[in-house]
């Protein structure tokens, strides 16, 4: 740097950087400003709208519209959340306390579709039920009625993850088998009889599906499978037997299916 250079720099007016520091200053509070502003207005609109929403007694065309935009925005909240292992902090920070970590790695997010369906579909009917009906969200506590309703989702998610735990930690920590092992006899309780082939088609029938058992990694998935193929339970039954979701036990056998016929191809 020149000499010049030093005397202009030294000449400088301290003013002119006090200047710059304030207009960045105001920069920042008009943004703020702005944001304060979209946030009163968009609570104003909340506002009219549950008050139009109260008085159709929430029900109706424009009540199922509402609850179909805050139920896809719940929804991607509580996916997404899932998805970065973000979710368990958020209930935390909502103030319903430390949930249990998932029984294995990747547990929570190969569920992440059924847990957040299941998720919202209980949020929506508390969040009509106890929160809109009995008048409990207050807009001058500044929470939008989307904000409400995460928070919802937050309480229900705890309740459906510590049910969806227990049922892991069931199915993982004693796997299925498949029949033959005396685990199998409480658990099969009054279920269908499978049906009795001849000796010959029996003996090959059990064989092939020991081998298909022997594919299928996953136990929950080896016993939705078990239940399906041997007693023909449904979706919606094998869900109730295992404790978890119909449309978890879909996923399951789809894994399992994918197994089997991997090993078939295999063998």
């Amino acid at each position: 740097m020149s000499r010049a250079d030093d005397q202009d720099e030294e000449s400088a007016d301290p003013s002119d950087h006090r200047i710059e520091w304030t207009e960045n200053l105001a920069w920042l509070a008009d943004v703020d400003r702005d944001k304060a502003g979209e946030r009163i207005d968009r609570l104003a609109g909340d506002r009219e709208l549950e008050s139009a929403l109260r008085q159709a007694g929430f029900a109706g065309r424009d009540y199922v519209a509402f609850a179909n935009e805050i139920a896809r925005y719940g929804l991607a909240v509580i996916r997404g959340w899932i998805y970065k292992g973000q979710i368990f902090a958020e209930v935390k920070r909502k103030g319903f306390g430390a949930l249990e970590p998932e029984p294995h790695l990747g547990a929570l997010a190969e569920d992440a579709e059924g847990l957040a369906d299941e998720t919202v579909v209980r949020a929506l009917e508390a969040f009509r039920t106890k929160v809109l009906m009995t008048g409990m969200w207050d807009p001058a506590k500044g929470a939008s009625l989307r904000t409400f309703f995460v928070g919802q989702c937050l309480l229900q998610f705890s309740n459906v993850y510590k049910t969806w735990r227990r049922a892991e930690v069931r199915t993982y920590v004693a796997p299925w088998e498949p029949p033959g092992d005396p685990d199998w006899d409480d658990f099969e309780g009054e279920l269908p009889a499978p049906p009795v082939p001849g000796a010959d088609a029996g003996t090959e029938a059990r064989d092939e599906l020991r081998r298909a058992f022997g594919n299928i990694s996953d136990p929950r998935a080896r016993a939705a499978f078990y239940l399906n193929v041997i007693h023909g339970l449904t979706h919606s039954q094998i869900g109730e037997k295992l404790g978890i979701t119909a449309k978890a036990v879909e996923s399951a056998m789809a894994r399992a299916r994918v197994q089997v016929e991997k090993g078939r191809e295999t063998a």
